[in-house]
């Protein structure tokens, strides 16, 4: 028997949301947010920010930047987490999903992992 060898809500936890709270935490910044509202807003440290900010921590991808519906769609979470009426945390699943809707992670490259939005979909 050939079991999977990694749920791809691991790749996203360590990959996906990093980045994408990179890219959020910029944009409550160009807003004007000091880091430290940010972070709260984010439920990370400032020190996370600052190393978002600086590039040193959520790797931003170019599949990313250059996906315009992606960006938008990440643009309204920023507005949403900007005037308080969302919880980042909440949204992982959707980010996750977005990447794929939005095509910034391709069906192939989901091969050798195990997703568990896929295997939800076809109960």
């Amino acid at each position: 028997m050939k079991f999977m060898s990694e749920l791809f809500c691991s790749k996203v936890i360590s990959e996906i949301i990093p980045s994408s709270r990179a890219i959020i935490a910029n944009k409550l910044l160009e807003k004007g947010m000091t880091q430290k509202d940010a972070s709260k807003l984010l439920g990370i440290t400032q020190p996370a920010i600052s190393q978002y900010k600086s590039g040193l921590r959520g790797l931003i991808t170019e599949k990313m930047i250059k996906n315009e519906k992606f960006m938008e769609y990440l643009n309204e979470i920023a507005d949403k987490v900007y005037t308080n009426k969302l919880d980042i945390n909440m949204k992982t699943c959707q980010i996750c999903k977005a990447t794929r809707d939005f095509g910034v992670i391709k069906e192939k490259d989901l091969k050798e992992f195990l997703c568990l939005l896929q295997i939800a979909g076809s109960n």
